[in-house]
């Protein structure tokens, strides 16, 4: 069994589980909300600075730009445990801009409504040239999802339409529901927020196909959203970036596939510009090798 660094222990009290999670052979997290705060992770997050990118740029005219330290949570839930840690319980709590996580909840309904078929159907190129170079081409839902290609995901919240958009997410008991905003970027710039632990929750009901939605479209957006593989773990995730939030926010939300076991991860974290976005998996790697999740 591997063993669990925990300095600091918080235990949440129950909660009422929602009829969404009455299979019996599926605890909820929140059926069993058990979770250990330690705050020993802080160290990961504050040892690691952001540099602004705008630094790097004004060679010619140096300026004094401060360096930052890293801010934000990390959550993990030991499923054969059914436990949960955290190094932030009450930033865990607290809902944010899902940004391109909710590729993965928009991925499901586009599958189950038809709008997306199959993981092989393409989606050709508007010929609308874009600053991110790997958007500029023809897609798949799984090359869409890898390269977090915003237009295709776009384009299908458009043909899912608001009615059928805001049904879905209430049948999913996604955050808090609201799709308020624009059709097509409510969940850049609109009223959704989910927090960490509620990213957890759904991911662990995607993970046992027990989301309101087929096997199939479940089976396909897990293939989707295979991440690494190597001989000592599978990792399955979606990295996020609210940008129009202020502060703008990192999200890398998925789970860790080992032979006994699986260990579910959320993180979030304030990131000042795009220079820190490869913190989000670098922080969440590192939380998983200190607590022996991960080599």
């Amino acid at each position: 069994m591997r063993s669990f660094a925990i300095s600091t222990v918080l235990v949440m009290s129950s909660m009422l589980a929602s009829s969404i999670f009455a299979a019996p052979t599926f605890a909820s997290t929140a059926a069993k909300t058990e979770w250990q705060e330690t705050r020993s992770w802080d160290a990961i997050f504050t040892q690691q600075q952001v540099e602004p990118q705008q630094a790097k740029q004004q060679q010619a005219k140096p300026q004094k730009t401060k360096s930052q330290q890293a801010s934000g949570v990390v959550v993990l839930w030991n499923e054969n445990k059914q436990q949960g840690y955290t190094n932030n319980l009450k930033r865990a709590n607290q809902g944010f801009l899902p940004a391109s996580t909710f590729k993965i909840p928009n991925s499901l309904i586009a599958l189950e409504l038809g709008v997306v078929k199959d993981e092989h159907q393409v989606f050709k190129w508007d010929d609308k040239s874009r600053d991110i170079a790997t958007w500029n081409r023809d897609h798949t839902l799984i090359t869409g999802m890898k390269y977090s290609v915003v237009p295709v995901y776009q384009e299908f919240a458009r043909q899912i339409g608001e009615a059928r958009m805001s049904k879905m997410i209430a049948s999913f008991d996604y955050g808090n529901e609201d799709i308020s905003g624009n059709l097509d970027s409510f969940w850049l710039d609109g009223g959704i927020r989910i927090s960490a632990t509620e990213q957890i929750d759904f991911l662990r009901r995607l993970y046992h196909n027990k989301i309101h939605a087929s096997e199939r479209s479940q089976r396909i957006v897990k293939q989707a959203m295979l991440t690494e593989a190597n001989s000592d773990y599978i990792i399955r995730a979606k990295t996020g970036y609210a940008v129009r939030a202020e502060p703008s926010i990192g999200w890398w939300v998925g789970w860790v596939e080992l032979d006994d076991n699986v260990w579910f991860f959320a993180m979030n974290m304030d990131i000042p510009d795009a220079a820190g976005l490869p913190l989000r998996q670098a922080i969440t790697k590192e939380v998983l090798k200190l607590e022996h999740v991960i080599p």
